[in-house]
């Protein structure tokens, strides 16, 4: 019964794990451009607060640099990608 319940969920192991594999390598792809971009965000909202005095644009868009860094949304999918990794290796070893 086992081999059965095997033979029938290696289509979908094989599914998911080429998918994972392709989200990450968009998650750490996008992960190297978002940072470039949080970078310039970020030291465009600190001239702002600091050069033009404008304190709620700048505080915008120092949150919005914050959440493209690799501490914001991607490290929101990495999560995702590593739950998904666990729940496609309790599927392999059924």
């Amino acid at each position: 019964m086992r081999i059965l319940l095997k033979i029938l969920l290696f289509p979908i192991t094989l599914i998911v794990s080429i998918i994972l594999l392709v989200c990450q390598f968009v998650c750490v792809f996008s992960s190297m451009l978002l940072s470039i971009l949080a970078f310039i965000l970020f030291a465009l909202g600190l001239a702002t607060i600091l050069l033009l005095g404008e304190t709620k644009q700048g505080i915008s868009a120092l949150f919005i640099a914050f959440l493209i860094s690799p501490y914001g949304i991607p490290m929101l999918a990495a999560w995702l990608i590593g739950t998904m990794g666990g729940i496609n290796e309790r599927l392999k070893s059924i």
